[in-house]
């Protein structure tokens, strides 16, 4: 029996993971917080005071919990697509032909099996001509994982760049702005 290549690798990647974990605690406490329609008044781990502004918090916690399960979410499918990245590639691979005469990786077989069959003979220009072909879908798929890949980088490169540099930066600029202008 053939052993799959992906059943031994994880479909999320760690980072992914690590996320789902934040998602997790942040939509168990926002949960918690719906269920029993009680904010809490005082957030310990940090020492703030909510008395007078309750609904400050659940803002709060309600923007955290949505940021963290959007980015989880485009993460995550991206890993999905990675993981059946052959699949994908296979699929599209069964349309390709070569340059030389046109025949497909079926085709090429069907045809290399005839001419075994009825001419019990080697032909060498006949099997070149199917090398040929063989090599020219050969190098069309690399080029096809090769676009697979490009794009999957660029996306999750975008991704990256939005939700861990740019949206952290935009949100500390918004806060100290803020807070200075409360200081002040």
């Amino acid at each position: 029996m053939k052993e799959n290549k992906m059943d031994n690798k994880n479909i999320l990647s760690e980072e992914t993971l690590k996320l789902k974990t934040k998602v997790l605690i942040f939509s168990g406490i926002s949960l918690f917080i719906g269920l029993t329609e009680v904010l809490p008044t005082k957030l310990s781990l940090i020492g703030l005071n909510f008395e007078h502004s309750e609904k400050t918090l659940g803002w709060f916690l309600l923007a955290i919990t949505s940021f963290l399960f959007v980015n989880f979410i485009i993460i995550a499918i991206l890993n999905i697509i990675k993981y059946f990245k052959s699949n994908f590639i296979s699929r599209k691979a069964k349309t390709l032909t070569g340059d030389t005469i046109g025949l497909s990786y079926v085709e090429i077989g069907e045809e290399y099996d005839k001419n075994i069959e009825y001419n019990n003979t080697y032909n060498e220009d006949k099997r070149c001509t199917l090398g040929d072909e063989a090599d020219d879908i050969k190098r069309k798929i690399k080029i096809l994982e090769d676009k697979f890949d490009k794009k999957h980088i660029t996306i999750y490169n975008i991704i990256e760049i939005s939700f861990n540099f740019i949206t952290p930066v935009v949100l500390a600029i918004i806060g100290i702005k803020y807070l200075y202008c409360f200081i002040v």
